[in-house]
């Protein structure tokens, strides 16, 4: 099947996992003209479908519906009115439906705060022509501290690494690629002065300032997922900017840097450990890398159990 493409102007936003996707779509989401909805991670599961002749309009339907990232957005869809013709079609249906539930029929932009988006930016600037991105990049030692906290994320200094480098380098190239519709915002300067940075997407984006902005209330945090983000909602809390500087070891900090080579002092973060600091052998790599991936399959799988059981129960699901 064809594919047109989508008339709704669109705000992707991406970065490491805990760099402040969220935060930032909530924000965004709190304007009149912008409606943020959850995690959209099923545009892009979705997409090789279209290219599957003789596809028919149930099967479309049905493997949106059995997605489990679609079924966290919880809202009733008028199936009868979905235009699934297309790819692009598909998405401006549901958007639409999505924004009249949310009271913002008439708002301007979708803001999508899928933190894997800028990973396939090619591919939304093809099927979303004109859209914006965001690239939102934070301190990587922070977002090794805030996914050690977690059940899902990364476990050791090795992955945590990996797992903050990979985006950061789609988020430079998508800088690169689009230097007009992509900006960057540091987690940081969100937090030190939100006023500020608002303003500077206001105007990327050819918007007003709206001083509701700053609360972040514009976007509701799915059940599953309430415990790993408590402080979207409230004030940006200066305090979370450096206390990983309190959780992480020494060890851990020395590996990370060591992985990480300049990126920090180059993205503007002042290094724990200044100068050369020689990297772990490969072998030792790969042991930390196991020790890791055992905690996350055993320990981290029953916190997860355990823990989206009891969010379920505190939903009435």
């Amino acid at each position: 099947m064809g594919d047109s493409k989508a008339e709704r102007r669109s705000v992707f936003i991406g970065g490491a996992s805990r760099s402040g996707t969220t935060m930032l779509g909530a924000m965004l989401g709190s304007h009149s003209q912008m409606f943020a909805t959850p995690e959209s991670q099923f545009k892009f599961d979705i997409a090789p479908i279209f290219d599957t002749e003789d596809i028919s309009s149930d099967q479309i339907r049905q493997s949106l519906v059995d997605h489990p990232r679609f079924k966290v957005w919880k809202f009733a869809v008028d199936w009868a009115s979905v235009d699934m013709s297309t790819h692009s079609s598909l998405m401006v249906s549901i958007l639409d439906q999505y924004a009249g539930w949310k009271h913002k029929k008439e708002a301007l932009f979708w803001i999508d705060h899928t933190p894997t988006n800028l990973r396939h930016s090619q591919f939304l600037n093809d099927y979303y022509p004109e859209c914006y991105f965001i690239h939102i990049v934070r301190d990587g030692r922070a977002v090794m501290a805030s996914q050690f906290s977690l059940d899902w994320g990364s476990n050791d200094p090795v992955f945590a690494a990996m797992k903050w480098i990979e985006p950061l380098c789609v988020g430079l190239a998508c800088e690169s690629a689009f230097p007009s519709r992509c900006m960057r915002v540091h987690y940081e300067q969100l937090v030190l002065h939100p006023e500020q940075e608002c303003r500077r997407i206001c105007g990327f984006l050819g918007l007003d300032y709206e001083p509701d902005m700053i609360r972040g209330e514009g976007f509701d945090v799915p059940s599953f997922t309430k415990s790993n983000h408590q402080l979207v909602g409230q004030l940006p809390d200066p305090g979370r900017i450096e206390h990983w500087k309190q959780t992480l070891k020494r060890e851990d900090l020395q590996i990370f840097e060591s992985l990480t080579f300049d990126l920090l002092p180059m993205l503007g973060y002042q290094k724990a450990f200044p100068g050369f600091v020689p990297k772990p052998t490969e072998a030792m790599q790969a042991l930390i890398l196991f020790k890791g991936a055992l905690k996350y399959l055993t320990f981290d799988r029953w916190r997860r159990k355990i823990r989206i059981n009891r969010e379920k129960r505190l939903s009435g699901e």
